[in-house]
């Protein structure tokens, strides 16, 4: 079964890696993201998040830029495996090619430093989709964010949206075919998006609020609004974010059945439509039953048990992504 996840945070350990002075092998290492497992699992697509830090102290818009430089070292290394999506017509290649398809997308928009201009450049190179925020405020918007050990992960931000730049800047998005990813934006925000937007707009890596209740999950009234704009949200594998009950030892365990819960709420909620996979890869913890993207048939089998018809697992799978993307690409 063909695989398009919107969501990995491969790159932010793959920058890491070349700042220790020990340069990640993109084909075979021991992160849950990498060559080998992706044709094991059988990716036709991955989105590689430029994923920023922005309370480290360092420059923002140097961070992402480090990120997208590893993304295109993996591409020149490995062009016989894997290569870039900007258009729909390389994705059509690629998959004629039996390449594994990389897109960009950025993981807070705090790195165009408020900068259109920035912004543009990163279309240039390749970037497809966009959070405006990740956990940190910055001057785009608010984040659904928390602070372990004195904030509770239930309570959302109802208050504080997108800021006017904020708005400017999902305009220019849509202008440019950058498709807007409300995922970790505050409550306010994502409903500032639906007001002010008329393309279709992504979650890219957010459960559902009804079966887990941690404010980076979605609520019913969202995944009816993301449904009804024609967009698509990708289930988040992190245990915390698909049960909100913990085991016995204090930890956060992730199954396919849990995941496949979610999947059922918002095909109920929102229709088979919406719903798609964006797995938060190399950016969750590995207390998973499927600890890397290899096992993916675990999950096509556990909808197979809950009596999903191939084409119902195949929308999940991929082609609900392929819909979206292909009226941005």
């Amino acid at each position: 079964m063909k695989v398009i996840d919107f969501h990995c945070d491969a790159l932010y350990e793959a920058r890491k890696a070349t700042r220790k002075g020990t340069p990640l092998c993109f084909e075979k290492n021991d992160n849950q993201i990498d060559l080998q497992k992706l044709a094991k699992g059988d990716y036709l697509l991955q989105c590689f998040a430029a994923f920023v830090y922005m309370e480290n102290n360092q420059d923002p818009l140097l961070y992402a830029l480090e990120e997208i430089d590893e993304f295109y070292r993996m591409l020149s290394e490995y062009p016989d495996q894997i290569a870039q999506v900007k258009s729909w017509a390389d994705l059509e290649a690629n998959r004629a090619a039996g390449k594994i398809s990389a897109m960009l997308t950025i993981e807070d928009g705090g790195c165009c430093q408020g900068s259109l201009a920035a912004l543009r450049q990163f279309y240039r190179l390749g970037v497809r989709i966009m959070t405006l925020t990740w956990n940190f405020q910055n001057t785009l918007a608010s984040p659904n964010h928390f602070t372990p050990g004195t904030d509770d992960p239930a309570i959302p931000n109802k208050t504080d949206g997108l800021t006017k730049l904020g708005i400017e800047f999902f305009h220019e998005m849509e202008r440019l075919g950058i498709i807007i990813d409300v995922s970790h934006l505050s409550d306010a925000g994502i409903w500032d998006v639906y007001h002010n937007t008329t393309r279709p707009f992504i979650a890219s890596h957010s459960s559902a609020r009804a079966v887990c209740n941690h404010a980076r999950n979605l609520t019913d009234d969202m995944i009816r609004a993301i449904a009804e704009r024609g967009g698509v949200a990708g289930i988040n594998y992190c245990a915390g974010f698909l049960t909100d009950k913990p085991a016995a030892d204090g930890h956060y365990y992730g199954t396919a059945a849990l995941i496949a819960d979610h999947i059922d709420h918002m095909r109920n909620v929102g229709g088979i439509d919406v719903v798609a996979l964006g797995s938060d890869y190399d950016g969750i913890s590995r207390r998973l039953e499927m600890p890397d993207c290899s096992y993916m048939p675990l999950l096509e089998a556990e909808l197979r048990r809950r009596k999903y018809s191939v084409e119902d697992i195949e929308k999940v799978f991929y082609k609900n992504a392929l819909r979206v993307l292909r009226e941005f690409l």
